[in-house]
């Protein structure tokens, strides 16, 4: 199992970098729970705040390493339109869950990125 967990770590290491570099340009924490992502590792995404008409989407690639190589030039040119969370902020942005554990600022910032993407959404 231990060997395991430790091939899926390596294969998935070039991702794991994409998203540290796209992180860097928000300050490498998240949005809404302020978690510091120090160095390349699992734990973080980045969320798409405002669509834009014939960009692709996650479910339009095959695997992660595609997607964000697609999506790390976009971030760059237009980073206003998405957000470097965690994933349990992320998941929360889905469907709140276990806000009642969260601290009240973080609450407060979630509901605000939540609230922006409904503005924004893809027409």
């Amino acid at each position: 199992m231990r060997k395991r967990v430790k091939k899926i770590g390596i294969l998935l290491a070039p991702v794991y970098a994409i998203i540290y570099e796209i992180g860097q340009l928000f300050g490498g924490e998240c949005e809404v729970c302020l978690k510091k992502m120090r160095k390349p590792m699992p734990g973080f995404t980045i969320h798409h705040i405002k669509y834009k008409m014939g960009e692709k989407i996650h479910s339009d690639f095959s695997n992660r390493l595609d997607y964000y190589t697609y999506l790390l030039p976009i971030v760059i040119k237009s980073k206003n339109r998405f957000a470097f969370l965690c994933n349990a902020c992320h998941h929360s942005l889905d469907g709140p869950r276990g806000l009642n554990r969260r601290k009240k600022e973080n609450v407060l910032r979630l509901i605000t990125m939540w609230k922006m993407g409904q503005r924004h959404k893809k027409t």
